[in-house]
């Protein structure tokens, strides 16, 4: 099993940008020092409660701090870019990282994004899956003549700015839903299921992912991201106190984006009630070393998981204590699964 650290946006215009990027800098080197495998970063617009740098230049900059790392895009919110681009400047920095680039893509949901690009919530879809025909298309270095409902390119276009990895980088799709994993089967290498995801739903949508490779003759994935929220403390209680202090702030703001609309959050009660019903689900994985360990040993070997995302910054949790959390996971969590 691979572990990926999340460098999240936990910051809004008030911070220094500088200390942001000293703060991902940080946990990126000592994640590199703790033998952690990648770096993710995922993609907003208009984040005016959490800033999030545009993850192509961004991970082109970190990349620097952590040669040997793996590096995702993810998610980018394909259905609000134009594939050209996105085609482009993901080859781009799969060249000035080694061949180290995956291209994790997803729908996106916030209302506020959709209207800024002047995307209507029901082409997501239909946007997403032509803009991946025409980022593969790009990547193969064939000529391309596409005609598409969306987004048209002139026959006999023969691109020049290809990914070093051939015949592409790896794509994995995110989402929670059954079309979303089953056009995830078709479309990409693998389901990046997201933190949202109950064990129970992500054993079922598991599932589906392979009876949708296998209806469509694709060989079986070799790699499955799975993404849960960690926290390493002296007992179940303490980590539960913890994550609902962590938790509370982020449930608000995706609140506030209409991420609760669509069936993504749940409401369990008092924030130390919900960190406990969110562990019942399997979304939570609290407690000590040993306990987070046996967890994320559950999710190897009885789901399948080969990454495993870790995030260890919240929303108002001061810096040195996700250096204390990621130290910990590293050194005490790690460890037993090794």
């Amino acid at each position: 099993m691979k572990t990926i650290i999340l460098l999240d946006a936990v910051h809004d215009a008030s911070t220094p940008p500088q200390q942001q990027l000293a703060e991902h800098v940080e946990l990126l080197q000592v994640a590199a020092q703790l033998g952690i495998d990648g770096i993710v970063c995922g993609q907003h617009f208009l984040g005016t409660e959490m800033r999030y740098y545009q993850p192509v230049p961004y991970l082109a900059h970190l990349a620097h701090h952590a040669p040997a790392m793996r590096i995702v895009l993810g998610i980018v919110l394909l259905p609000l870019l134009n594939p050209v681009q996105i085609a482009e400047d993901v080859a781009t920095l799969d060249v000035v990282t080694g061949g180290r680039v995956t291209l994790g893509g997803g729908m996106g949901y916030s209302d506020r994004e959709l209207r800024a690009f002047g995307i209507d919530r029901s082409e997501r879809a239909a946007r997403f899956e032509e803009s991946l025909t025409v980022i593969t298309r790009l990547w193969s270095g064939e000529p391309v003549d596409h005609q598409g409902r969306f987004f048209r390119i002139d026959p006999g276009t023969r691109p020049s700015v290809l990914p070093l990895q051939r015949p592409r980088p790896p794509i994995w799709i995110g989402g929670q839903s059954h079309p979303a994993v089953r056009r995830a089967a078709r479309l990409a290498d693998a389901w990046y299921a997201p933190p949202f995801t109950t064990d129970g739903a992500l054993r079922t949508l598991a599932a589906v992912f392979a009876e949708e490779r296998e209806l469509h003759s694709l060989p079986p994935a070799v790699e499955f991201p799975v993404r849960r929220e960690l926290l390493v403390a002296g007992s179940k209680q303490e980590a539960r106190r913890g994550m609902a202090v962590r938790s509370a702030a982020r449930h608000e703001i995706y609140v506030r984006w209409g991420l609760a609309e669509h069936g993504n959050l749940r409401d369990a009660g008092g924030p130390v009630e919900a960190a406990s019903a969110e562990e019942e689900t399997g979304r939570f994985l609290l407690g000590t070393a040993e306990d987070c360990a046996e967890a994320l040993a559950r999710l190897r070997d009885e789901v399948g998981m080969t990454h495993f995302v870790y995030k260890p910054q919240w929303l108002g949790l001061r810096h040195v204590e996700a250096l204390r959390q990621l130290e910990a996971f590293g050194t005490r969590v790690l460890p037993l699964l090794r």
